[in-house]
């Protein structure tokens, strides 16, 4: 699966998953756009790409702004030479009982987990066309598929998420761009932070899995580059588990 003269587009690149997903791309050849609303991890997982042979652009990108993510893009353009693949990554993950969640929180948690993930495709889609295809990925959870308690305003978003997958697949197929989806189930990063008992929380996901494991990052990119690959392209409108198989839906 070879990624060699592509750009590809990373948005949320500076947290775990993001991060991992970037060093397996960079290493199939791909020049990584990261784009990340933090400037210190957005340097620090550009750096990392670097550090690791790879060619890297930090773009600091707040992708609920279409002024924001119009400026990503065109830089990237600009000096990386195209767009090839966007791996919509970024979100915000707060924990809360539902009757607690403000509206303005609601609001943020949607313009970012979501409405992000439509402006980075129609930024990048003028793009695809030029080149005449393209690969679009985006991140939903297995949190939209087991209901989780306490993530109401991400988990709508994460359905929200898949349904985008399939309705946009349709739109862009006939220009021979894929856009498929990919749900992790439960990854060490510092979303996992928000739980009072990170042990027995450990302990309670490995009881879930059929693989006794807990996920890395470079699980999530591996995934994330056969979907970026010409291996895949006759796949679009899919969302693919990567979960070690906790949920098998």
């Amino acid at each position: 699966m070879n990624l060699k003269d592509q750009v590809a587009i990373i948005t949320g690149a500076g947290g775990a998953l993001g991060r991992g997903t970037a060093l397996v791309l960079a290493r199939a050849g791909a020049a990584i756009v990261v784009a990340e609303e933090r400037a210190d991890r957005g340097r620090e997982a550009a750096e990392a790409v670097r550090q690791a042979g790879g060619r890297a652009l930090f773009v600091r990108t707040d992708v609920s702004s279409a002024s924001s993510v119009k400026a990503m893009v065109a830089r990237a353009v600009r000096e990386l030479g195209g767009v090839d693949v966007l791996v919509n990554n970024a979100a915000i993950y707060p924990s809360r009982p539902w009757t607690e969640i403000r509206e303005k929180e609601w609001d943020r948690v949607f313009a970012v987990n979501i409405k992000g993930y439509y402006l980075c495709a129609r930024a990048c889609y003028p793009y695809f066309q030029a080149r005449g295809r393209g690969k679009i990925i985006n991140i939903s959870s297995i949190t939209f598929y087991l209901g989780f308690a306490k993530l109401l305003d991400y988990v709508s978003t994460k359905g929200a998420v898949v349904g985008f997958t399939r309705a946009l697949a349709r739109e862009v197929g006939p220009g021979n761009i894929c856009v498929n989806c990919i749900a992790p189930g439960a990854f060490p990063t510092d979303a996992e932070k928000i739980h009072p008992d990170p042990k027995g929380y450990n302990r309670w996901v490995l009881e879930q899995q059929s693989t006794k494991r807990r996920g890395t990052a470079e699980d999530i990119g591996h995934a994330v580059l056969f979907l970026a690959s010409r291996e895949s392209d006759f796949i679009t409108g899919q969302t693919l588990m990567v979960d070690g198989g906790w949920s098998m839906k």
